[in-house]
């Protein structure tokens, strides 16, 4: 996943492209980490943490509002 921001770095290191996608991922995180809380907490194996090498996430904006696609890597 960090490869997006490893290709801003290289092609511009001057503009922060890699702190935009970094915030951004954040505040994902924190959304989604609270759509999914009970009583305030997530609890997420480990494993399936690393078993997540074969996903990518797309995602466009429509009409203002994130979509999001999982799909398995080609």
């Amino acid at each position: 996943m960090g490869q997006g921001r490893d290709m801003a770095r290289a092609i511009d290191p001057g503009v922060p492209h890699h702190d935009v996608l970094e915030n951004f991922r954040d505040q994902l995180m924190i959304v989604l980490l609270k759509r999914l809380a009970v009583n305030g907490a997530v609890d997420i194996p480990v494993a399936e943490v690393d078993a997540t090498g074969h996903d990518i996430v797309m995602f466009a904006v429509r009409d203002g509002v994130f979509h999001f696609e999982l799909k398995k890597k080609s």
